[in-house]
């Protein structure tokens, strides 16, 4: 038995109809996975698998907190994510995945695994930036030291009353002219 099978949706022996599968995803769950960008979180899955002649489909409802690098002081901090996604499964003679939402299992198969599913959901749940939530003041909660040493290498912005290179005057005056 893998340590992956605890993420597993049994589909044999189930009637038609809804049936509800939950994990709870903590810091072992993202531990399965190398070099992910997420190493710890408490994330409560729910998975609804729907049952029909001829067709299942997985409904996937997530939310909870999750553990990241903050993109502007590397210190981690603790984002929420939610997320709802279907995968539709079909049944074929092989094990494939046609397309990103669609999933083609064995006919003799007992069960899908979810746990790429679930991680793979998370990962698309995060922020496009990840930076630390303002306070309730609207003030960073960055790590100080970092923004300071940020700021301090910041790069001068160009004063604007600065005095025009004197070669654009002759080519204003060309421009002038033709007018």
């Amino acid at each position: 038995m893998s340590k992956r099978d605890s993420y597993a949706v049994r589909i044999s022996g189930l009637g038609e109809g809804d049936h509800d599968f939950s994990f709870e995803l903590d810091r072992k769950f993202f531990a399965l996975f190398e070099r992910s960008e997420i190493g710890n979180g408490n994330v409560h899955a729910e998975v609804t698998l729907e049952k029909k002649q001829g067709l299942l489909s997985l409904h996937f409802s997530l939310e909870g907190k999750v553990e990241v690098v903050c993109d502007r002081c590397l210190e981690n901090y603790f984002t929420d994510i939610t997320t709802r996604q279907t995968i539709f499964v079909k049944l074929g003679e092989t094990q494939d995945e046609i397309e990103d939402d669609v999933l083609i299992i064995g006919r003799d198969d007992h069960e899908i695994e979810v746990s790429q599913y679930l991680y793979e959901f998370i990962i698309l749940a995060l922020p496009y930036q990840k930076i630390h939530p303002d306070d309730a003041e609207g003030n960073s909660t960055c790590n100080p030291e970092m923004i300071k040493q940020l700021n301090a290498h910041r790069a001068k912005e160009p004063d604007t009353e600065e005095t025009i290179d004197p070669r654009w005057d002759a080519l204003k005056g060309i421009i002038e002219k033709n007018k």
